[in-house]
């Protein structure tokens, strides 16, 4: 077999010290690594803009405001990268110049609508700002384009836990993905909590298209009810969270919405259910090897 990738080629290291540098985009940056890695893209990329661009994060992070602003401005003279402006962004957002922000994430998005974190920086910008429907908007670009994984499954649970006028039709394609995204990762707890999330949202639509003198349940939506129910227990059943954040949503929703609606003796039941699959589901398989064999 004839090899055709070359590990040596330009694009290749380029590509792998920018993803090296994007991964210390977080709070526990470590800024030696940063500046190590700029070294070494500038050395070997001397004119690409992106790499003296990242010199401005840690500044921004330890509050050096001017100094971040001016790498920023003398990386443009190199040319346009979409890191810039979101550099830009996050600058004036940290310094309390929202509008200013917004016109610079919008800046990356009109040059560069198809890149992830373009579209993510901007959601996380307007959720700041609690306007929900643009967030809500940017934030399926950027699933869309990242796909469902360890990194946006939990800006989704954030998003749906904050704003619930999502429209039917996009219920229903975030169902599909959901499901998706469950069938894959059957023992993960924001998998069965996303799903539960988007089911508990469609309930709410559901019930508001009925009559008001009819508030009979249709299959439908009690099916929803159903999944809210099993899926807010497996997320609490496999919660990993140092807050044990989904073992305290379920038991607020059988707090608050399962025992007002039924008995005591359901409610029992569920709980009942819910420690048998604490307890043995480390021996059984969980929730995958019991649809199974269901």
């Amino acid at each position: 077999m004839k090899h055709t990738i070359d590990l040596h080629h330009p694009d290749f290291q380029r590509t792998f010290l920018e993803m090296m540098l994007l991964e210390e985009l977080i709070d526990d940056y470590n800024a030696e690594s940063i500046e190590s890695l700029i070294v070494r893209g500038e050395t070997n990329f001397p004119e690409d803009p992106f790499f003296p661009a990242m010199r401005a994060y840690p500044l921004i992070r330890e509050g050096e405001f001017g100094r971040a602003r001016a790498v920023l401005e003398a990386a443009g003279e190199k040319g346009d990268h979409y890191m810039i402006h979101c550099l830009h962004g996050l600058l004036s957002d940290d310094t309390n110049f929202t509008f200013e922000a917004e016109q610079h994430f919008l800046r990356a998005v009109e040059r560069y609508p198809d890149v992830p974190m373009v579209q993510r920086a901007i959601a996380v910008h307007y959720f700041n700002r609690k306007f929900y429907g643009e967030a809500g908007l940017h934030l399926m670009h950027y699933v869309r384009l990242a796909g469902f994984n360890e990194e946006t499954v939990p800006m989704l649970l954030e998003f749906f836990q904050a704003f619930d006028e999502i429209p039917l039709e996009m219920n229903d394609e975030l169902l599909k993905v959901a499901i998706g995204y469950l069938n894959a990762n059957p023992r993960n707890p924001r998998a069965h909590s996303l799903y539960a999330s988007i089911c508990s949202h469609r309930v709410e639509m559901l019930v508001k298209r009925l009559p008001e003198d009819n508030h009979q349940l249709d299959d439908e939506t009690i099916a929803m009810l159903l999944e809210v129910e099993e899926h807010g227990m497996w997320s609490a059943t496999y919660d990993d969270s140092e807050d044990h954040m989904f073992r305290a949503m379920f038991a607020d929703y059988i707090d608050n919405v399962v025992l007002p609606n039924t008995s005591r003796l359901y409610v029992y039941r569920l709980r009942l259910r819910y420690w048998y699959h604490r307890l043995t589901h480390r021996l059984t398989g969980g929730y995958g090897d019991s649809m199974r064999s269901s």
